[in-house]
């Protein structure tokens, strides 16, 4: 089973997951968290994080967002999992690299983290609010890389923001260099669903474009 919500903040929105104890997942079970996890914050939270959504029972793998603390997040060795490059937490939570195609009960899914921090003015950098939050040029240049291998298809895209064209006409918020990064998602990639978090909503802006917060959905093949 492929499960996927959208931001949970360390412990800010954990409770949305607690029915999932209910579902007697396994290892072998997973959930995708499009962006702002939060379980990677602080040292002094860490430990309190890892043994909370351990709980859960599946294998939870996150795309970053914009409220991660990079510096630490970056100091995770970098393995191998499920075809993609992934930061490993625990034994069974994962961040997922942007760019990376990872491959799930033989579903594809390209996962692009990052946004920008509507409230940076009011945080501080390298304490609340970190620069590598932006995608980058070399984000974009990995998923064109890595979609080449798949003839540009996958099921799934799974990012934190969404592209400049949804952002503006359909969510009614303001573009940025994260959302004009997401434009190349349209252009090349022949997808299924594109699911994303960060506007703290649940929203279908299209029929394949979906919008995710307290809502949880199983990926059906």
């Amino acid at each position: 089973m492929v499960l996927i919500t959208g931001d949970t903040h360390g412990d800010n929105d954990f409770d949305k997951l607690l029915p999932l104890k209910e579902k007697n997942l396994t290892r072998d079970d997973y959930l995708i968290i499009c962006g702002d996890a939060g379980i990677v914050w602080s040292k002094l939270s860490l430990d309190d994080y890892i043994n909370k959504y351990s709980s859960i029972g599946c294998t939870v793998i996150y795309v970053d967002g914009n409220h991660e603390n990079f510096d630490m997040l970056n100091t995770f060795p970098v393995v191998e999992f499920k075809e993609a490059k992934m930061h490993k937490i625990s034994e069974y939570i994962y961040h997922v690299l942007r760019g990376e195609i990872m491959v799930l009960e033989g579903r594809k899914f390209l996962c692009v983290g990052g946004a920008v921090s509507t409230d940076k003015q009011y945080r501080t950098p390298g304490i609340s609010w970190w620069k590598q939050e932006e995608i980058t040029d070399a984000d974009v240049d990995n998923a064109i890389i890595n979609l080449k291998k798949y003839d540009n298809k996958v099921d799934c895209v799974v990012t934190h923001c969404c592209d400049t064209h949804t952002v503006v006409d359909l969510l009614y918020h303001h573009r940025n260099i994260c959302t004009d990064q997401l434009n190349f998602v349209d252009q090349v990639v022949d997808y299924k669903y594109w699911f994303f978090g960060h506007y703290h909503v649940d929203y279908r802006a299209t029929e394949k474009k979906i919008c995710l917060y307290n809502q949880i959905l199983e990926i059906i093949k």
